[in-house]
């Protein structure tokens, strides 16, 4: 992988994890403080969103699927750090949600990580596996 993917990887992780942050520091309430249904469906669908995403930039940028785990760490690394203050001082900075539910914010953030990190794994697994099978065959 090429130095100008990775970094275009870590800023692309930060912005995400910058959008991301602020809608749910605006309006989180609606996403974490509902019904069960309401959370689990939001957990659900955003990892999904995470790997979709993460599959078309990782086409659009036309990088090796046997790299794709390199690239899920770039993406996910900066989210994964920035997180440590917000859920540090959860109650200051996410003021429109209950400090209860830090929990359950840090746990959808912990799964959408490790979904999108499983998926590149799986992917990169994959794309390794067949590699190594092709170069026997030969």
């Amino acid at each position: 992988m090429k130095l100008k993917d990775r970094i275009s990887l870590i800023v692309t992780g930060f912005v995400i994890w910058a959008a991301g942050t602020l809608v749910y520091r605006m309006a989180g309430s609606y996403f974490f403080e509902g019904s069960a249904i309401e959370y689990w469906t939001n957990v659900i669908i955003t990892a999904i969103l995470y790997c979709a995403v993460f599959f078309g930039l990782m086409k659009w940028r036309r990088i090796e699927p046997t790299n794709w785990l390199q690239g899920a760490v770039y993406i996910a690394l900066p989210g994964m750090l920035c997180e440590v203050p917000i859920l540090s001082f959860f109650s200051e900075l996410m003021m429109n949600m209950q400090p209860e539910t830090a929990g359950r914010y840090g746990a959808f953030l912990f799964w959408g990580y490790t979904s999108l990190i499983s998926f590149a794994l799986f992917i990169s697994s994959k794309a390794g596996t067949s590699h190594t099978t092709d170069q026997h065959a030969t």
